[in-house]
Formats: C-alpha cells, sequence, structure tokens
C-alpha cells in the first residue's frame, strides 16, 4: 500500500508546474486580457468560457462553474483521485516522488477490470501470433497484404486473426484456468442456452480497439470469407472496460498528432484509418459504427481545433457524411471541413488506385467547407436546366446558407447560387431573408425563468461598470444565462424601438450589424415595419412570426431608463464591436480559403483587403 504523500511534496510539485501546461494538453487556450480561455473540457459548448489563470494557477468555468488548481483539473477530467492526480503531475514535470508514494501496479483498478485487461492482453498477443506465424493465419495474412497492409502496418495496428476452428481460443483460456464466469462476461464469447461457451469471433480477422492509454479493450472482427447470415464487421459487445461511446479507434496512437496539427480526420470505418496511416496522415480516427457522441466529440475538442469528415464518396457515404454534419453543427464547436474523394473511392480504394502520396495530398488539400460540399451535392442531384429542378435548388440552397451567421459567407455563397440559377442576386437576398426568419423562429432563444442582475459592462476589461439594473426573461426552449454580448444587443433593440434618434443613428452605421440571428432579424423587421407607416408595438407583433414574440416582449420589458443614454449605447456598441472583430475576422478568412478554392478572383481580392483590413483594425483596438 503507498505511503501518504506529505504536505510539503504536494506543495513542492505545484510549486514546480504551470497549470497552462499541464491543461494545455487537453485544450486550447487563447490569451485574453490577464487570462487565457479556451473551450470547457468538461462539458460541451460553442462558446468559450473555461478560464486558466496562471498568475493565480488555477482554472475556472464559467458556465458549469467547476474550478479548482491543477490537480482538481485532472481530478474530473480523467475521473482520478487526489493521489493520482499528484502522481500524474509530478510526472508530467520531472519531478522525482519516492516510490513508496506510488501504489503498486494495478491497486487503483478493481480485480475484475484488470483480469479482463489481461484477457484482452493475452487475446491479442495469441491473434497477432496466428496471423503472423502459423499456417492457419497465412490466408488472412495474404489477404491484408493484398489490401496493401505491410507487416509493420500489422504490428503497428496489433491486428490478427482468429481461425475457423472449433473455440480455439475458449480452448487457450481454459489451459490458462480462467474462472467460468470471468470468460462469460468477458465479451469474447457467445452462450447458448445451455450455459455452453463459443468463440465469437472464429474466422475474423481482429482489429484491437483500444482505449487513450493503449491498453486493448475491445475487437472488431472482419469476417475473412463471405458466408450467409454473417455480418462483414462484428464487435465487441460493452463490458466493464468497453463502452462504445467513449472510445474512438486510433485515438491512442493519433492524440499526439492531433494535438500537435490542432485537426483530426474522422473515417467512417478501421481499414480506412489505417489506410490513411499508411500514407502519412496519423492523426485519423474512426467512430465505432455509430455517429459521433457527446463522450467522442470531448476527446477530439481537448487536442483538436478542426475536424475533417473523410466518409466513402459513394450516395451511402455521402448521405452519410451529411448527417455527420448536420449533427456536428449542433453538438461541437470544432470548425468542421469536409473531403469527399473523387470516383466514389474510400480511401483504402484511392490508395491502390492512385497511390499514398496522392491520398495524402487530397486529404490534405482538397477539404472543403460544409456548405460549400452541401451545394455541389445538390448540384450533382439536380438537373439545373429544368425549372423545376431549378426552383428545389434555390430553395434548398437558400436553406443551408440560411443557417450561416457571417455576411461575408452568406454573400460568397449567395453569388454561388446566383451563378448556377440565373436568379438575381437581390432576388436571393430577398428570399434569404424569409428564410432566415423561419429559421431563425425553429431555433432555441437564450433565455430563462429567472430573475438575474445584470453584470456590468465596463470600458474596460477591469473597469468601472457602466449599465445596471435587473430584468425578468420570460418562458423559453432553453434555460441558461445571457452572456454579455447578448445583453449588449437587447438594449440596442430596446433602445431604437423606443428612440427614433438611436435607430437612425444606427441606420447611418453601415458597418453595424448585430452578432445573433435572431437580433438582427428583429432590426431588420422594425425597420420595414417603420417603413409602412406602422409604429406601435402591438402592431409589431402581429408583423412578425409567433416564436419571435416572446423574444421582443422581453426586450421591451428590460429595466431601463426612459430616456436612451448615448454613453449607454456607445458602451452597448463596444460590447458589440468587440465581439464581432475577432469573428469577422476569422469568418473573412474561411470565406476568402473558400474564394480561392472556386476561383472567384474578384472576391479573393476583395476578401484579401478586408482581412487587411481587420487585421489592421483589430491591431488599432490592441
Amino acid at each position: 500500500m503507498a505511503g501518504k504523500i506529505p504536505n510539503d511534496v504536494i506543495d513542492d510539485i505545484r510549486g514546480q508546474t504551470n497549470i497552462v501546461d499541464v491543461v494545455g494538453q487537453y485544450v486550447q487556450l487563447k490569451k485574453s486580457g490577464n487570462n487565457l480561455f479556451g473551450i470547457c473540457p468538461f462539458h460541451d459548448e460553442k462558446t468559450p468560457s473555461f478560464s486558466v489563470s496562471e498568475e493565480k494557477q488555477i482554472f475556472h468555468c464559467f458556465s458549469c462553474g467547476r474550478g479548482g488548481n491543477v490537480f482538481k483539473f485532472l481530478m474530473e477530467l480523467e475521473q482520478i483521485n487526489f493521489p493520482e492526480a499528484i502522481i500524474k503531475v509530478a510526472d508530467f514535470v520531472g519531478y522525482n516522488l519516492a516510490e513508496t508514494y506510488r501504489p503498486a501496479q494495478n491497486m487503483q483498478e478493481s480485480s475484475e477490470v484488470t483480469q479482463f485487461k489481461q484477457l484482452y492482453r493475452e487475446a491479442t498477443e495469441l491473434f497477432t501470433h496466428i496471423l503472423m506465424s502459423t499456417e492457419a493465419g497465412q490466408l488472412a495474412l495474404d489477404y491484408l497484404h493484398e489490401r496493401g497492409l505491410t507487416d509493420q502496418l500489422i504490428e503497428t495496428f496489433r491486428i490478427g486473426y482468429l481461425p475457423d476452428q472449433a473455440d480455439l481460443m475458449l480452448a487457450f483460456f481454459q489451459s490458462k484456468e480462467v474462472p467460468y464466469q470471468t470468460l462469460r462476461q468477458s465479451g469474447l464469447f457467445i452462450e447458448t442456452q445451455t450455459g455452453k461457451l463459443h468463440d465469437r469471433f472464429s474466422g475474423r480477422i481482429m482489429f484491437p480497439i483500444r482505449n487513450p492509454q493503449g491498453e486493448v479493450i475491445a475487437f472488431s472482427g472482419r469476417i475473412l470469407t463471405k458466408q450467409p447470415n454473417q455480418p462483414k464487421y462484428l464487435n465487441s459487445p460493452e463490458t466493464i472496460i468497453f463502452n462504445k461511446r467513449k472510445v474512438l479507434f486510433n485515438y491512442d496512437l493519433a492524440k499526439a498528432t492531433i494535438h500537435q496539427a490542432r485537426k483530426v480526420y474522422l473515417f467512417e470505418g478501421f481499414m480506412d484509418v489505417i489506410a490513411a496511416y499508411s500514407a502519412g496522415i496519423q492523426n485519423g480516427v474512426a467512430s465505432m459504427g455509430t455517429s459521433l457522441t457527446t463522450e467522442q466529440l470531448g476527446l477530439l475538442s481537448q487536442q483538436a481545433q478542426e475536424l475533417i469528415i473523410c466518409y466513402d464518396g459513394d450516395r451511402p457515404g455521402i448521405e452519410a457524411m451529411k448527417r455527420a454534419i448536420s449533427l456536428l453543427r449542433q453538438n461541437t464547436a470544432l470548425e468542421l471541413s469536409v473531403v469527399v474523394l473523387p470516383s466514389e473511392a474510400d480511401p483504402d480504394e484511392y490508395i491502390r488506385q492512385y497511390g499514398p502520396e496522392q491520398l495524402k495530398t487530397t486529404l490534405e488539400n482538397g477539404a472543403e467547407t460544409p456548405v460549400a460540399f452541401e451545394l455541389r451535392y445538390l448540384k450533382q442531384r439536380l438537373n439545373l436546366d429544368n425549372e423545376k429542378d431549378q426552383l428545389d435548388y434555390v430553395q434548398q440552397a437558400l436553406a443551408v446558407v440560411a443557417s450561416l451567421e457571417s455576411p461575408l459567407e452568406i454573400e460568397i455563397y449567395l453569388k454561388q447560387i446566383a451563378a448556377d440559377s440565373g436568379i438575381t442576386l437581390d432576388t436571393l437576398k430577398r428570399q434569404l431573408l424569409t428564410v432566415r426568419v423561419k429559421h431563425a423562429t425553429q431555433q432555441p432563444l437564450t433565455t430563462s425563468h429567472h430573475t438575474y442582475d445584470r453584470p456590468p459592462i465596463p470600458d474596460e476589461p477591469n473597469g468601472p461598470p457602466r449599465i445596471r439594473g435587473n430584468f425578468q426573461i420570460t418562458a423559453t426552449r432553453q434555460q441558461q444565462r445571457l452572456t454579455r454580448v447578448e445583453h449588449a444587443e437587447q438594449e440596442v433593440l430596446h433602445m431604437l424601438m423606443n428612440d427614433d434618434d438611436m435607430r437612425l443613428q444606427l441606420e447611418n452605421n453601415a458597418e453595424f450589424s448585430f452578432v445573433h440571428t435572431p437580433y438582427q432579424l428583429i432590426y431588420e423587421l422594425w425597420r420595414a415595419f417603420l417603413a409602412e407607416g406602422k409604429t406601435t408595438l402591438a402592431d409589431f407583433m402581429g408583423y412578425i412570426p409567433d416564436d419571435l414574440q416572446a423574444l421582443v416582449v422581453q426586450i421591451d420589458a428590460l429595466d431601463l431608463p426612459a430616456e436612451a443614454s448615448q454613453a449607454a449605447l456607445n458602451d452597448c456598441l463596444v460590447v458589440i464591436a468587440q465581439n464581432n472583430l475577432e469573428e469577422q475576422l476569422r469568418e473573412a478568412k474561411i470565406a476568402l480559403k473558400e474564394a480561392t478554392k472556386l476561383g472567384n478572383t474578384s472576391e479573393e481580392t476583395r476578401l484579401t483587403l478586408e482581412v487587411i483590413r481587420l487585421v489592421s483594425q483589430k491591431k488599432l483596438g490592441n
């Protein structure tokens, strides 16, 4: 049993550790003011609310409330106890911690978990030996060689083979006197109604599934000789050491490269991952035959900034890619890109046709935005010379573009749709407004049933408060606190809806726009409402979609002075502008990249100048 670690040793380890270095292994951090910020690793979010203070050596998430020192961070993230966190930090900084303070091997695991891992380790060794060193494995080895797998790749991924022989694995473990109940619960066998065990994976090439630490915890077996009523791939059932929602194939080997490159490739199958690995793309993973889960996205978000989806180029693969994009847009802050391989090939087939170098080049340089992918896919499915198909294309394309927030991205794609359809840009813009209104009313609004004190909006990050007051939030679809920029947006809308001078100021500011689509839509609809000679809020309620009405009432009910203050308006505009500038720069770079891919020279020139302008503006602001 390990001895208790003295307090002075704990203090010494903590004193030699920079929490930023430890947290930076899991979270991509960016400097903002005195602290560093990133996406919280403890819950799914799109806006960074996770803060690390290098000066105070603590972390804090403003959304979920978790916080503490470096030990607490590892305890929460990896679900380990305090002594284990101390040991992990000590090893990270190279502290010479005495062995008397370290637990015996596997003491922190239950005996059952340890026993199961031992079974899977021995099964892996058995399958590999059969494949590489026996006559029984020669047919499987020949097959893998024909598929382009070298012996080195086979060894790297610990691939093996279990022949279709009478319960060979069962006999192997029975000879080691492994208890029946352990074998029965291991997931390596199937059980008959009479309680007899049989090998689950007979006649299959075995791909080990490893946890992030590289330990084998499950298998996926590919059938070697096709048989009736037998699936091509057979995965292990879930056990006490294997939960498919929490595991990604090859994550243990890929995580270092993912962290270094800040991007990860998501493939459809294990052979695709291995093919990409052989071509030099070592930051590829695959899910366990299902859509990415919250747990898997959490793993990837710790290391990556960009997720590149590369499924098969055939029709089912394209449809699967569309579903993945739709799901991921709603559930992750990762930047999304798509690679579709030519000739409807998967990575394995593509290597055999064009070679590994071409695959690497295509994966690294062939990424496109999800919107560009969806528009191209729409054009492939429809005949744009046909009037009905043309209308279908425009309607579906506008629905895709309506989900975008960036005016730059919206304009570049509208121009593409106009060129494809022959419909004028002005007509498309008017139609897009209608689509965006409908789209916005179907989205959750960030409000709550509770009354909150509004936090101050200062001149500087630590400056004096300028705006005070309470406001009541009404019943909504999603309960969460409003962000600082949303407070500012709501107050600006309140001012312009109650003061014509304030409204005219904004109308004369061509560069102003709201950050969030619902607020921008209310602003645009209010201006259109006034242009028709109407003025009362009651009339406006009948002018806008039902689902925006609660938000407008909420904005009107804000507890603000009867006469709008110029200083208060300026404060709000500063908050919105600060939030917008970084986002505008990011969006301009994305739009520039897309314009370059599309060969749109005029847009490329315009967007290059826009990037330069925004960079200069950002430097002036700093």
